[in-house]
């Protein structure tokens, strides 16, 4: 789909200001095609605690008239016009789009529905059947409002959406039928509603610099105020309570909490410039930022962290954050006169040669594949031993060439007494 748009409509009436359009047309590879991206939208919408109509089409006029007469329907691309065909006339009312029909000089709601009417008179019932009348009889009997509806109706009303970047605080109220002066129970609903306000922060492409709340008590109008500013501005709800549950262990709850509201200061994502030199946006923000784009691709990232571990195929692992590496050094307990040493068996790997591709799994060779090899040395490289007090399954590993000139890296299990292939240099 060249240009596609998403409308959700909180409350199904035309001209309802809560219509929103959201131009999908570069993330729809990326969360899997329109229907994975309207579930994504109808669960989001339910989180929020929205009642919510979804459409997906070319035109934001015709994505805001499916809304409304087919819920959850994903137009074809290029097909608007087809998909309008089944729809009866008064589906023109809400072929709006980006411009409601209010706010355009030269088209009034009257003058929709007098047209509307006048086909409903002369027989006329479906959008398909006004679709065949000419440009032209449209231009002459209504001027601009019926070129206008020409073009949405054939799908040729093209607008663009420009992104709106809201800048002003996030306001929001809590109020409690019966008065709250347990701290937990109040603790608990905070969390609720802040985490529907953190969602509409990252739909604004914010984070929260600094949180307010005031607490109107029930009784003398007595009211507390409490900030919470975190170290770093953060969508982390986590974060937010912990700071938020803190500030309320100072607060006397015999007067019960009736009311609250909330007050969120937001900041844009990316951290300004502060001079010349210092780089705007920091490695660790990209890293950061790539990996949320890898986890909703479903692709697996991280760095990797080393583990003690003897078995290379089993000595790291990935993780999302990353971590310095520790020291591997053996552990001396000295208890009076006596001493333990706790050895790290893995120490030595870290010098040991590894190849740059590491097979998860080691492939074992047939006699044919090992008698094309070219083994550099009669004497193993490393030995590998794994817990003694078991049955071993002792590894011998070797450095040899195959017929294309690639170097390997062989190892032999003297237990099964087979070679196998590890990995490439």
């Amino acid at each position: 789909m060249a240009e596609a748009f998403l409308q959700l409509s909180p409350q199904l009436q035309y001209r309802d200001p809560g219509f929103i359009f959201v131009d999908i047309s570069s993330t729809t590879r990326l969360f899997g095609g329109e229907v994975s991206i309207l579930k994504r939208a109808r669960d989001l919408s339910q989180s929020l605690q929205l009642e919510t109509s979804l459409a997906i089409a070319d035109h934001p006029s015709t994505a805001q008239t499916l809304s409304v007469y087919q819920p959850s329907y994903i137009s074809p691309p290029n097909r608007d016009s087809e998909t309008l065909k089944p729809l009866p006339l008064a589906a023109l009312n809400h072929l709006e789009g980006l411009i409601s029909w209010s706010s355009t000089a030269e088209v009034q709601d009257a003058d929709i529905r007098e047209i509307v009417s006048f086909f409903n008179l002369v027989g006329l019932r479906q959008v398909g059947d006004v679709q065949k009348i000419p440009r032209e009889s449209w231009h002459q009997q209504w001027g601009k409002t019926g070129e206008m509806l020409w073009r949405k109706i054939h799908g040729q009303d093209q607008q663009l959406i420009s992104p709106y970047l809201p800048q002003e605080t996030l306001l929001d109220s809590l109020h409690f039928d019966f008065s709250v002066s347990l701290r937990s129970f109040l603790l608990h609903s905070l969390e609720k509603r802040l985490q529907i306000l953190l969602a509409r922060l990252q739909g604004r492409g914010q984070l929260a610099q600094k949180l307010r709340l005031h607490l109107h008590c029930e009784y003398s109008q007595q009211q507390h105020f409490l900030e919470v500013h975190p170290a770093l501005p953060t969508r982390d709800s986590e974060v937010l309570m912990k700071l938020l549950e803190h500030k309320l262990a100072s607060i006397e709850t015999s007067n019960p909490i009736q009311q609250v509201e909330f007050e969120i200061l937001p900041v844009a994502e990316r951290v300004e410039q502060l001079d010349f030199w210092q780089p705007r946006i920091k490695d660790q923000d990209r890293i950061k930022d790539l990996q949320g784009l890898l986890r909703q691709a479903e692709i697996n990232s991280g760095f990797v962290q080393l583990k003690d571990e003897i078995l290379p195929e089993e000595s790291w692992q990935l993780s999302f954050d990353f971590m310095d590496y520790e020291p591997l050094e053996d552990q001396v307990h000295i208890d009076g006169q006596s001493f333990q040493i706790k050895p790290v068996h893995s120490q030595h790997l870290r010098s040991a040669p590894r190849p740059s591709l590491l097979l998860p799994t080691p492939k074992a060779l047939s006699s044919k594949e090992l008698r094309q090899l070219e083994f550099l040395s009669a004497q193993p490289t490393e030995r590998l031993e794994e817990s003694w007090w078991e049955i071993s399954r002792g590894r011998d590993y070797y450095l040899a060439l195959s017929s294309k000139g690639e170097c390997l890296w062989i190892y032999h299990d003297r237990i099964e007494d087979r070679y196998y292939l590890h990995g490439y240099y």
